[in-house]
């Protein structure tokens, strides 16, 4: 079993796979941490013995920042894009599609994050 931060990661799957599960790590930073390490190979977690196990906890405190950290930064991009009064901003504000996706049919989802 591998724990980081709360989340067990996957045994049976690959480790860039199961890296991908971490909130703020995507396929780029876990293969960059792959990368790092040396592995070429399809590993899984269960083939690794306790020195790589810590070597990819080091490299992860090091690549990334804590989930609420990345959620704060997220927050204040919206709130700065909202004070300035950009499109972007308004579309947030009425919780509409942000990035141009068709509002005619296909805003049910955003719809649905409206707090009412």
């Amino acid at each position: 079993m591998f724990l980081f931060r709360d989340i067990t990661l996957p045994e049976k799957k690959e480790i860039r796979t199961s890296l991908k599960k971490i909130y703020g790590v995507g396929w780029y930073k876990a293969n960059n941490i792959t990368t790092l390490i040396g592995f070429k190979n399809p590993y899984n977690i269960n083939n690794l013995n306790y020195y790589y196990i810590n070597l990819i906890l080091f490299l992860l405190k090091g690549f990334i920042l804590s989930d609420t950290k990345i959620k704060r930064i997220i927050e204040n991009n919206i709130t700065k894009l909202i004070t300035i009064s950009s499109y972007r901003g308004t579309r947030h504000t009425m919780t509409l599609p942000v990035r141009g996706q068709r509002t005619r049919t296909n805003s049910g989802t955003q719809r649905r994050k409206r707090i009412r």
